[in-house]
């Protein structure tokens, strides 16, 4: 059991958005976007009663401390002193976070050493060609404006059964190393879009799709279509929360230029302004994209990275004032 108003502070101090009441929060419970998975809102709650926490849209669930290391990058000891010891303060300024990634003063704990990343594609995994045939990913590329040359190219699959049936899994390639995949629902009736390499086999959000192709400017965004529109110089991050070691991998290019381009919520806008800002002192143009907002109707439609194209997303870097 851990105090609400323990969870509530401890957020708090780590600059960690949270929610208390409102949609999908539990009452007594306390919300966060959920690290683990490609949500958009507040679905993983921390019961304070059994301090378990639980993402009701992909199912993950643990321990608080679990949930801190992930949301933190910090160590399972920092987190543990998180929770019992409320006169510290784990609040890190970004240059001061930043500055030790960079020169290397992380302390490894001994339960943290690395262990060598071994993934494999799904069983019922067969790679895409242009001989493929299938009706559902035919529709699945119109809908989503795709074409069948950028799946092959990215060597896609689809599994017609199993755990994956009706997605395509796109692999996650880094150091030219097989990381992590993403499966897309191809169907358009899942709850969840994205489904990610189990846990087991590496966490996804430790690297950032297309990173190997980079050289001097990076754009980031947050999914894989988004990349594939924006173009070889853009990299996924899977989420608007960049991870620490997304942020060693950014730091080890040398860049020259760094833009994030998340979609326009303003969550996900807050969240690219305050990251880039730990990159200012290193990298010499960073900067953040705003996408438009077009009226449809009567409501408003924020476009993402994949609806602009690549053209509007060049065009708001040489408008940005650096």
């Amino acid at each position: 059991m851990i105090e609400r108003q323990k969870i509530i502070d401890i957020y708090t101090n780590c600059d960690i958005e949270h929610w208390t009441e409102g949609k999908n929060v539990t009452t007594n419970w306390v919300n966060v976007t959920c690290p683990f998975c490609d949500d958009h809102s507040n679905h993983c709650g921390v019961n304070p009663a059994t301090s378990i926490f639980s993402c009701w849209l992909c199912g993950a669930k643990g321990g608080f401390i679990d949930l801190l290391m992930k949301l933190t990058g910090q160590s399972f000891t920092v987190c543990k002193e998180m929770v019992e010891d409320s006169a510290v303060s784990f609040k890190v300024r970004p240059l001061d976070r930043i500055t030790n990634i960079f020169q290397g003063e992380i302390a490894v704990e001994s339960d943290e050493v690395e262990k060598e990343v071994h993934c494999v594609l799904p069983e019922r995994f067969e790679l895409i060609t242009e001989d493929t045939w299938s009706p559902l990913l035919d529709t699945y590329q119109k809908r989503r404006n795709i074409l069948r040359s950028t799946i092959i190219d990215s060597g896609c699959g689809i599994c017609r059964s199993g755990r994956y049936m009706n997605r395509m899994v796109i692999p996650v390639v880094c150091g030219g190393k097989l990381v992590a995949y993403q499966a897309a629902d191809m169907s358009g009736t899942s709850n969840l879009k994205y489904q990610s390499s189990p846990l087991s086999m590496g966490n996804i959000n430790d690297y950032l799709y297309g990173y190997d192709a980079i050289d001097r400017r990076m754009i980031v965004v947050e999914g894989i279509l988004d990349k594939w529109r924006v173009g070889i110089e853009a990299v996924a991050a899977f989420t608007s929360s960049i991870s620490q070691k997304q942020i060693k991998l950014i730091l080890a290019k040398g860049l020259d230029e760094l833009y994030f381009c998340f979609d326009p919520e303003l969550r996900a806008i807050n969240k690219a302004r305050k990251v880039a800002k730990e990159f200012e002192a290193y990298i010499p143009k960073v900067g953040v994209l705003r996408l438009p907002t077009k009226i449809q109707t009567s409501t408003y439609h924020n476009e993402d990275p994949n609806d602009v194209g690549r053209e509007k997303i060049y065009q708001l870097i040489e408008e940005l004032d650096l």
